[in-house]
């Protein structure tokens, strides 16, 4: 993670969702788009930049991402290994 300074940290969250909603989600991430389209069915990756005071605090990601694409609507997760948080 880079630092924003302050004690504040830049989080890259990659997220995964199918294919025919990545325009939406990414909008709603305000993200640019999809980096990347693989699987079957089709999944778009999409990174989610947000800024952070707390290290490796997942569950405020997972909260986050919740706040912003509900529970259920898009089908989305995380993909941790790839992310930096």
């Amino acid at each position: 993670m880079e630092s924003n300074g302050s004690g504040s940290w830049q989080q890259k969250i990659t997220v995964h969702v199918d294919a025919s909603h990545s325009e939406e989600v990414a909008k709603m991430l305000g993200a640019s788009g999809p980096f990347n389209k693989q699987g079957k069915p089709d999944r778009a990756y999409i990174e989610w930049t947000r800024s952070t005071t707390k290290r490796g605090d997942d569950e405020d990601v997972v909260f986050g991402l919740c706040m912003l694409l509900g529970t259920s609507q898009f089908d989305w997760n995380i993909d941790w290994e790839a992310s930096d948080y």
